[in-house]
């Protein structure tokens, strides 16, 4: 079985970007120290939303080269990457369709608090790797907007790179 992972970071407000997009405040902090490279070798599927994906490409070059993507989004989105294609089906058959992949590798669900929050409505969330950046935005995109669903996850694991803290989350 897959397993659907969240690899996010967030400020210690709980914003995952500042009220324009942008994740600047993640500058001064490595990904490679964050063990980035041993993640993304796990991962064979990238999935994103529409801002997600259009703030990745205005980054310049596409980082997900040789990964299956998938964009939710509901509007045309215009020439894509390789290996990249839209989904418009919904969550719930996204979720089935990741399960149903029969490469041993993992999925990853970029980015976008709206989009992990509905993984997690649906209790599809399997792993949350959360590192929280020792800065306040005081405002900003939140790292989960509201829901009415309750969820409780289950703490596996807790580390220190360099000033972040990195929390490793599982399924309650």
């Amino acid at each position: 079985m897959h397993v659907i992972r969240g690899y996010i970071a967030t400020t210690l407000d709980g914003f995952i970007a500042d009220p324009e997009g942008r994740v600047g405040f993640l500058d001064p902090y490595g990904a490679e120290e964050a063990g980035y490279a041993d993640f993304i070798a796990k991962i064979g599927t990238i999935v994103m939303g529409r801002l997600t994906y259009e703030a990745v490409r205005e980054m310049g070059a596409w980082p997900y080269e040789g990964k299956r993507c998938l964009v939710v989004s509901s509007r045309a989105l215009g020439p894509l990457p390789a290996d990249t294609a839209a989904w418009t089906s919904g969550v719930d058959a996204l979720i089935g369709h990741l399960r149903a992949l029969e490469d041993e590798t993992d999925a990853w669900v970029l980015g976008g608090g709206r989009l992990q929050q509905a993984f997690l409505d649906r209790d599809a969330l399997d792993r949350l790797e959360l590192f929280v950046v020792p800065v306040i935005l005081g405002r900003g995109l939140p790292l989960f907007p509201g829901t009415d669903v309750r969820q409780t996850l289950r703490l596996v694991d807790v580390g220190r790179v360099g000033e972040i803290a990195r929390l490793v989350y599982e399924r309650g």
